[in-house]
Parts: structure tokens; sequence; C-alpha cells
């Protein structure tokens, strides 16, 4: 499996903006927005029983996570048993060191302190042989089930050169429940997950990781490097290209800590900026962004941000020159590509289609034509150009790679019904001519 999508929604006005690192598995959860590394948040109401009611929002640009307005606290503070509990048999929980206070691209691993290994063989807490990607999901979260089969393919993929951990705070009676359930293929989720699954020791790594790194939303993936050092901080569905580079030795880390950095800083400002669009002052806004980028440097993130602020002011010219920019800036990044190409195919008359089968075309090519997301992406883009049996035809091949995806499934019988409904529109109209001829022709009178 290759990169999530985008969610087929657009939600740029008036909004509160954050940033995230990005998106992967195959499911309209996957496609989860344009996954920018600034996202615009819609908040929204939830309610799950599995958690104490957290607020969420759904990110339409690195969509698929969802955030949690729950407070993290300090197991290592609060795990004084109390004078009922200290009467009874049960034992004393052991002490757990304290949780960093901060956690960035760069630093040493905080390692793990586990309650108890769900799924596969216990890891080394210190996390310091080979390379390791740490996510943390819960249950109930629709985004983190979607994005569990295209981990599961890397851990193959990838095999004992990555150790996969998923991380949750959930109890051991709750992940059992869920293991035991079938997902959307028949098959268990016991079946689906082929890494590891752990659960949190009172909330220690949860802490240590997560709110070290002022990480509110999930699914978020933590990748090690050999050296037992934080290499990337995001979302699972963008982790493909920073993992293959750190596993071949090609990462820049420092190139990292820049652009980490950098996104922080966004955050830190994205108040300001939410309260200027929400004023429609988009002058004040570019402003404020053109003055970001001349003291950070410029970045695929903000020049995507800078495309969300020029597409709600309705500013469609330099929008256009923007998003040519941006397939330009990421030509060799799959990903990004086929983020960009989806979010201009998958909104209410689109525009800039060139454009975008440029973009997807050039992903499904960086990807050897296999990444069924991505090809479901082409397909898109030749359908809402009008070439409908080239639509199916990429549709087609989406198939053959989606493993029984029944998103991916969905649109080919669309498209099929719907070029089964022309061809019978056309035959219907055909159908006076044909028989005007066949009366002519047996009215003829035969010649000798």
């Amino acid at each position: 499996m290759g990169s999530l999508r985008p969610v087929r929604q657009d939600h740029t006005r008036g909004l509160a903006i954050q940033t995230s690192s990005m998106r992967p598995s195959l499911t309209k959860l996957r496609r989860f927005a344009f996954l920018l590394p600034m996202s615009l948040l819609l908040t929204i109401g939830c309610s799950e029983k599995s958690m104490p009611e957290p607020a969420l929002r759904v990110e339409p640009d690195a969509s698929s996570r969802i955030e949690l307005e729950v407070p993290v606290t300090d197991p290592a503070a609060s795990e004084t048993p109390s004078v009922a509990a200290s009467e009874t048999s049960a034992p004393e929980p052991r002490l757990l060191p304290k949780a960093p206070e901060t956690l960035t691209i760069g630093d040493p691993s905080p390692g793990l302190e586990i309650a108890k290994w769900i799924k596969g063989s216990p890891v080394n807490g210190r996390l310091a042989d080979g390379v390791h990607v740490v996510e943390f999901w819960a249950t109930w979260c629709g985004p983190c089930l979607a994005g569990m089969p295209h981990i599961s393919e890397l851990q193959k993929k990838f095999d004992d050169k990555v150790t996969f951990i998923g991380v949750t705070r959930e109890d051991e009676a709750t992940v059992d429940k869920f293991l035991n359930s079938k997902a959307s293929d028949g098959r268990t989720w016991n079946d689906v997950i082929e890494y590891r699954l752990a659960i949190d020791d009172r909330g220690w790594t949860n802490t240590a990781y997560m709110r070290a790194a002022g990480q509110n939303g999930i699914p978020c993936a933590f990748i090690v490097g050999r050296d037992g050092v934080v290499d990337w901080i995001g979302h699972p569905g963008r982790i493909d290209e920073p993992l293959k580079k750190i596993v071949d030795g090609d990462w820049d880390r420092e190139a990292a800590i820049a652009e980490f950095k950098q996104q922080q800083r966004l955050k830190e400002m994205s108040a300001k900026l939410s309260q200027l669009a929400r004023s429609s002052d988009w002058d004040g806004a570019l402003e404020l962004l053109d003055q970001f980028e001349k003291e950070s440097g410029k970045s695929t993130g903000l020049t995507n941000f800078r495309l969300k602020l020029l597409q709600s002011a309705g500013r469609t010219e330099e929008a256009s020159a923007v998003r040519s920019q941006l397939v330009d800036d990421a030509w060799d990044q799959s990903a990004t590509l086929n983020e960009f190409a989806w979010s201009l195919v998958s909104v209410p008359n689109p525009t800039d289609l060139d454009l975008a089968l440029k973009a997807a075309r050039r992903a499904s090519e960086l990807t050897d034509d296999k990444d069924p997301g991505i090809l479901d992406t082409v397909a898109r883009c030749y359908y809402e150009s009008g070439e409908l049996d080239e639509a199916i035809r990429w549709q087609n091949l989406a198939v053959e790679k989606g493993n029984g995806n029944p998103e991916i499934d969905a649109a080919l019988k669309r498209y099929l019904d719907e070029k089964a409904k022309a061809d019978n529109a056309a035959e219907t109209k055909d159908a006076p001519a044909k028989e005007a001829e066949s009366v002519d022709g047996d009215s003829g009178e035969k010649t000798e």
C-alpha cells in the first residue's frame, strides 16, 4: 500500500490553523485531506465511550488525524497507591522514571514504558538497536484504523530493518475486543495488523512522546534512528519517504530539525493567522506569511499554506501560479504530488485539471504504478476531465493493487455504471435510425 489521500472536503474559511507533519492506507480517510504540514482545522463534537468525551478536530489537511483535547496526566506523579488499595493484596505499581518535558527531532528517544505487549515480542525499552517507529493510536480512532493496513505493509516491506510499535492508553479488554472484531475486508483486526501492539504503562509513553513533543492528534508516529535519536515526527500517512531515507542512511537530520522548528513557529503564530482569515483580511494574512517566510526561509509547507489563503481569498490567478510552483517543488515527492492532485479534483467544479493529472501521473511514476491510492487519484483526474474510458482503465489498476479496499472498488463501480448508462443512452438514441434502416431494407425489391 502507499500514500493516503485527502478527505473529500474543502474547509478553508474561518477555521483555526494548526501545523502537522503529515497521510497512506487506502481509504477515504487516508486521502484525508490535502495533508499539508500546515493544516486548517474543523472543530466538531464527538463522544467516545472509550475516552472521557474528547473534543475532536478533523484536519482536512493532515486530516486523517483526530485531535484530543484531553489532558495527559503525569504518571510518575499520580501513581501513589491509596490507603484502601494498600489494604488489599494488590501489588504496588513500580515507580516510573520522570518523563521528559520536551521532545523534538534530534533529541534522544525517551524509550518505552509498557504495561503489556499485546502483539509481537517485547522490544528493548531503550530503542537503541535498529530503526523503530512508535505510533500512537486508539481503537475508536477511525483514521488510526484506516492506516493500520499500510503500516502492516511497511512492516513486511522493511522486515527486520524497522520495528513498528503501536501504543495505546486503552485497557487490555478493550484492545482484545477490538482485535477480535472484523475489519472492512472481513478479516479480524488481529489478522490485519502485522506489527507489534502494546499498552502504555499509566500513560508514561504518551506523556514522554506526545505531550513532550506538543502533539495532540492521533495517529501520530515517531521514527527513532539507529542511534536512538528521534529523526521524524508526524502523521504515519507521511512516513514512507522519510522512513526509507532513514533506513538507507540518506536522512538529513539537520534539515528535518530546521523544518520541524519552522512548523512549530508557524503553529505559535496560527492564532493571529486564524484571526486575520476569519475577518477576511487576506492581505494582512499574506503579509504575515511573507514576514514569516523571510525570517524562516521557504518550504513546501509554507507554499501549501499560501495556496490555501489565496484560494480562500478567491485570488484565482495567483493561486494557479502557486499550484504550478508546488508541483515543481515536489516533483520527486510522490505523497505530496498525490495529495496535491487529489485536492484539485475532489472539490465541486474542479479547475487546473491538466496540472492535477500531471502531478498524479508523476506520483504514480515515482511509485512504479503500484500504489492503489495514487492510481485512484489518476483515475479521478481522468474522470473529472471527461475521459471515462481512461478513468476506468486506471481504476481497474487501482482495484488490482487495492486488496479489496471498498472505497476504491466503489469508485470503479461508479465509473462502470456511468459508462453503461452512457452506452445505453447512445443505443436508445440510435435505435429509431437503425429501425428505419431495417424497414427500408425489408421493403426493397430483390434483384437477380
